[in-house]
C-alpha cells in the first residue's frame, strides 16, 4: 500500500478563494438530474462566480452552461478539476488530468477509493479529498 498523500494541500485549497470568473473550475461528472451532485456542485459553483466548464460526453448543456464532452474539448485555462464521478472513472479521468498537464484536482466524496488514492499519491499533480468544495467555497 502506498502512502497517502495530504488530503487537504493548501495551494489547491486556497483556489477557492478567489471567487469570481478568474478562476475556472472544470467539473467532471456534471450532470443535467437536479438530485446529483454533479448538477448540485455546477449550479453551487456558479452562483459563488466562478467560471464552471461542466464535463459530460452525453449533455451539450447543464445549468444553461455549455458542456464539454471530456477535459481535453474544455476551454482553457482550468484552475481546478471537480471530479464527480465513481472511482473507476475517476482513475481514467486522473490519467487525462495527467496527460493533459493540469495541476490541481479536487475528489469528491464518493468517487474515489484505495485504487484511486494509490493513483495520487504517485500523480503528477496535487490533489484535495476528504472535503467537498461547496463547503471550502463558503469560507
Amino acid at each position: 500500500m502506498t502512502e497517502r498523500p495530504d488530503p487537504h494541500p493548501q495551494d489547491v485549497m486556497d483556489i477557492l478563494k478567489h471567487k469570481g470568473p478568474e478562476t475556472r473550475i472544470a467539473v467532471v461528472g456534471a450532470s443535467n438530474n437536479p438530485q446529483k451532485y454533479g448538477n448540485i456542485i455546477v449550479d453551487n459553483l456558479s452562483k459563488k462566480g466562478y467560471t464552471i466548464l461542466p464535463i459530460n460526453p452525453k449533455e451539450a448543456t447543464i445549468c444553461g452552461l455549455t458542456a464539454y464532452p471530456s477535459l481535453a474539448d474544455a476551454e482553457r485555462p482550468i484552475h481546478l478539476v471537480n471530479v464527480v464521478t465513481p472511482p473507476r472513472i475517476t482513475l481514467k479521468v486522473l490519467e487525462q488530468v495527467a496527460a493533459l498537464g493540469l495541476d490541481h484536482v479536487w475528489l469528491q466524496d464518493g468517487s474515489y477509493d484505495g485504487a484511486v488514492l494509490d493513483y495520487i499519491a504517485q500523480a503528477p499533480f496535487k490533489t484535495v479529498y476528504d472535503a467537498c468544495t461547496m463547503v471550502v467555497s463558503n469560507y
